[in-house]
């Protein structure tokens, strides 16, 4: 049995899909950049491949990894600490399509988002769209494009101004409905396609969770669940909110695609409701413990994940279709099934 590339093994999604491929007893390379944190990995029986700072834009070293392997699961990252953002992913993405058409790989799963099918720059998602546009230029391909929306760990990052102010605060305004989803519903799905690779040709697969909430609701879920019920949220004007950003850490670049992707977000319209997938309600369980253990700390989490939210309002709805993973938490998604290019 070959291994299947795991690219990002450390990130919030790459170790979820390493444990999934492990569990159905698939041999998995993962790598990432420091041997670190790829430890607990191979302690589980991964294959870890450490790169070092630079790992994906080293053309050699991309080729030992991807040298013999049956499938890959890629993405590009958003680094927040970037004086360019989009130049960090570009080198990234250049780098891994380089050795996917290099190696002869015949299948991949990239890890996407909402809105990569849109030409204008939405933050860091015009990375996605790139990333799919040379893929698709690979001869001979199998691809799966995963566009999943807001990750609901993005919440995560709010903790500190909940315990400095009492208030919980983003630039979204509070009863506008935009979509969710639990990083833990989406490792199941791209771990099916890697074991199974049953996927030929180009295919867009949206994921989402059950239902769209507004920051109010939001708000009360996570005040409920560290018993302060009563949190209010805040819309904050750009100026306000791109100030916090730089304060977290963020470059001006990123600060700046941060905004942009929320002002995206806000124009996503309400779309079908496709049954009983996760529920924040349901994922809250894990994000209480972790509000919880922090609220006597000054551990700040990493911000790497605020720019992660896409304008979906150009998407052709009429060559969507729902389909029903056949395991896994997440219960609908929506599909896009494109023809095998030539």
């Amino acid at each position: 049995m070959d291994h299947i590339v795991v690219t990002g093994a450390t990130g919030r999604v790459g170790h979820l899909v390493v444990d999934e491929l492990l569990a159905l007893g698939c041999r998995v390379r993962a790598v990432g950049r420091t041997m670190e944190k790829l430890r607990p990995l191979a302690e589980r029986g991964a294959d870890a491949r450490a790169g070092g700072p630079r790992a994906y834009e080293d053309r050699g070293f991309l080729a030992s990894v991807f040298k013999g392997v049956s499938a890959a699961f890629v993405l590009t990252p958003v680094d927040v600490a970037a004086k360019d953002v989009n130049e960090i992913q570009y080198k990234v993405i250049d780098g891994l399509v380089s050795a996917i058409r290099d190696s002869n790989v015949k299948h991949v799963v990239l890890l996407s988002s909402w809105g990569a099918e849109l030409e204008t720059q939405v933050g860091g998602i015009i990375g996605c769209h790139r990333f799919e546009k040379l893929l698709d230029q690979v001869p001979g391909l199998n691809v799966v494009y995963l566009r999943p929306a807001w990750f609901m760990e993005n919440f995560l990052w709010n903790i500190p101004l909940i315990k400095l102010a009492g208030i919980n605060g983003l630039g979204f305004k509070p009863n506008v409905l935009f979509p969710t989803i639990a990083t833990r519903d989406i490792a199941p799905i791209a771990a099916k396609y890697l074991a199974t690779l049953d996927f030929q040709g180009r295919n867009v697969r949206y994921l989402n969770g059950a239902r769209d909430y507004t920051m109010t609701e939001i708000t009360r879920i996570l005040g409920a669940s560290i018993g302060r019920p009563h949190i209010k949220y805040v819309e904050f004007p750009d100026g306000v909110f791109r100030k916090g950003l730089l304060s977290a850490g963020l470059t001006p670049n990123a600060a700046d695609f941060a905004i942009q992707s929320i002002e995206a977000s806000t124009r996503v319209s309400s779309r079908r409701k496709l049954g009983p997938r996760r529920t924040l309600r349901r994922q809250r369980s894990k994000s209480s413990r972790r509000l919880r253990s922090l609220r006597h700390s000054t551990q700040r989490p990493n911000p790497d994940s605020v720019i992660a939210s896409v304008d979906c309002s150009s998407a052709r709805s009429s060559s969507l279709r729902v389909t029903a993973p056949s395991s896994g938490p997440s219960a609908f998604a929506w599909r896009r099934d494109q023809e095998t290019q030539s």
